[in-house]
């Protein structure tokens, strides 16, 4: 029975494995601190601006629109066609005509067309066309900031759950300590059934808070793994981003002239005026200078002389005038071209106020984040020097079992907290950058944040067990485990590490006995019951 309690603090170790084994490879293993990853985040963005497709789909847009602007500009150049055609004919001449003829009849011409005068559509054209694409190149700055942003969101993400686990797993640690303290003064009588069972459900319950955090991090990365198009095993540490504007007044004035959702909706609304334009230059007549050089050879015989006519050419220039009577068609057209005028003025107004709204929200975010981190490190400060107390409080028997794992998992659920706190106070900078149309590369700093660089400490186990050294984590960086690393090692006795120890504690959880034999432990130093503090 002794044997089960001892082993029982391998079982979060054991099924932090087993989430590895059915977690995708990338991510499992995320709670395992290595060495910072030499990239940072700055180069990482660089990368995604010329790697991810959905960029590269809207550069190929701009593309688009700079060729049609080109299509609209061609309009001013003059437009110089040549013709040819060759006929072999045979002339059937009836009623007493001198016979049949046959001969072969071609002629070519060059000409060159240049317009005048066509309403001004030409003019309007080009200004459609430069309006679309600088609508084209906004949308362009939308895409990169909402991708940056992605970026910079599953990256925080997986650096807060990876935190997080990591805080559950050296919890959970510290309460299988406990538990195997619990069944030594069982041992000996200096504890009851319910203090074991306190511990063991305790102990289930840090282990199922270390499979959630798991979860989280394999959705987070993956999320990472679709914007930046790498693994997320190792995400570079969070930038400093650049400083945002003193107010909330002074932001939305600064999104209403930066913001790439209302750059887009402008340019749109620019592009209906001047279509309604264009529509009308379809009722105006069209002046066109014409010039060109005609050859003919072969022909109709003479009907008097039966003989074919000389080969001939002409020289000709002169001017081309259509004037429209009855145009319903366009007509129609600028109908259209007005209501698509007017709805492009709605939704200008609808892009300024969601701009507006996104912006307030987001700053409202900010400020609460930096409100909350300040309650929310009060409070692990606090509970913390509370856990100490009730720590020390314990050696004398004055604090029972259940007290210190209670203070130990409200200062679990404060350092969550604060880790969340701490998320999200990043995560809403950067929605405010993104609202006010300025995050983009150069808002990206290459320094790490230093407020996303904490260390994490093991949790202190109180007088019922023995008190182990501070473990440290460095949470930034994970690489990934190899394959071997996972295998649980072979003890001399026919025991494994880990997985072992963690089925013998699965086991006794769920109440069956699939224990091997083992050994009974050395006696503990906690044998004799401390003497009450006076």
């Amino acid at each position: 029975m002794q044997s089960k309690f001892m082993l029982l603090a391998g079982a979060s170790l054991s099924l932090l494995l087993c989430g590895t084994v059915l977690s995708p490879p990338a991510f499992g293993q995320a709670f395992v601190s290595s060495q910072a990853p030499s990239s940072s985040m700055k180069l990482l963005a660089e990368q995604v601006l010329e790697t991810n497709p959905e960029i590269m789909a809207q550069r190929e847009q701009v593309r688009i629109a700079k060729a049609r602007m080109q299509a609209a500009e061609a309009g001013y150049l003059p437009v110089i066609e040549a013709r040819g055609l060759v006929q072999k004919r045979q002339i059937d001449i009836k009623d007493g005509g001198q016979g049949d003829s046959r001969f072969v009849a071609a002629q070519g011409s060059v000409e060159a067309r240049v317009r005048v005068y066509d309403g001004d559509r030409t003019y309007n054209a080009v200004q459609v066309a430069k309006a679309e694409l600088a609508s084209a190149q906004a949308a362009l700055d939308a895409v990169i900031t909402d991708v940056l942003l992605e970026l910079l969101t599953s990256a925080a993400d997986v650096h807060s759950e990876r935190r997080i686990g990591q805080y559950s797993i050296l919890q959970s640690d510290a309460i299988g300590e406990q538990l195997r303290a619990t069944a030594r003064r069982l041992e000996f009588g200096e504890s009851t059934r319910t203090d074991e069972n306190l511990a063991k459900a305790r102990l289930a319950t840090s282990q199922a808070g270390i499979l959630s955090a798991t979860e989280s991090l394999n959705i987070s990365g993956n999320r990472f793994r679709a914007v930046s198009g790498q693994s997320a095993t190792v995400v570079p540490p969070l930038p400093a981003l650049t400083a945002l504007p003193n107010s909330l007044t002074q932001a939305q004035t600064l999104a209403a002239n930066t913001s790439a959702r209302i750059r887009v909706a402008e340019a749109n609304a620019d592009a209906s005026i001047i279509g309604v334009n264009f529509a009308k230059g379809a009722l105006f007549p069209q002046l066109d200078a014409v010039g060109g050089y005609e050859y003919l050879t072969g022909g109709v015989a003479n009907l008097f002389t039966g003989k074919l006519p000389n080969d001939r050419s002409a020289l000709y220039a002169g001017i081309e005038l259509n004037a429209p009577i009855f145009q319903p068609r366009a007509l129609a057209e600028i109908r259209r071209a007005k209501a698509a005028r007017d709805q492009r003025f709605a939704q200008t107004e609808f892009a300024v106020r969601t701009v507006n709204q996104e912006v307030a929200t987001a700053w409202t975010q900010w400020q609460s984040a930096k409100s909350i981190i300040k309650v929310t490190e009060a409070a692990v400060a606090a509970i913390s020097e509370a856990a100490e107390g009730i720590r020390k409080e314990s050696i004398g028997g004055n604090r029972t079992l259940a007290e210190v794992l209670d203070a130990q998992n409200e200062l679990l659920a404060a350092q969550i907290s604060l880790e969340r706190a701490t998320r999200n106070e990043f995560v809403a900078r950067a929605n405010v950058l993104a609202a006010t149309g300025v995050l983009d590369i150069n808002a990206i700093v290459g320094k790490n944040d230093a407020r996303h660089a904490e260390t994490i400490v093991k949790p202190e186990i109180s007088s019922l067990g023995a008190r182990p050294a501070p473990q440290v984590v460095q949470p930034e960086a994970a690489l990934p485990i190899a394959a071997t690393d996972l295998q649980p090692q072979t003890l001399p006795l026919g025991l494994t590490t880990g997985a072992a120890q963690g089925s013998e504690a699965a086991a006794e959880i769920l109440g069956t006995d699939i224990r091997p034999n083992s050994s009974r432990p050395d006696p503990s130093l906690l044998g004799t019951k401390a003497k009450p503090a006076r």
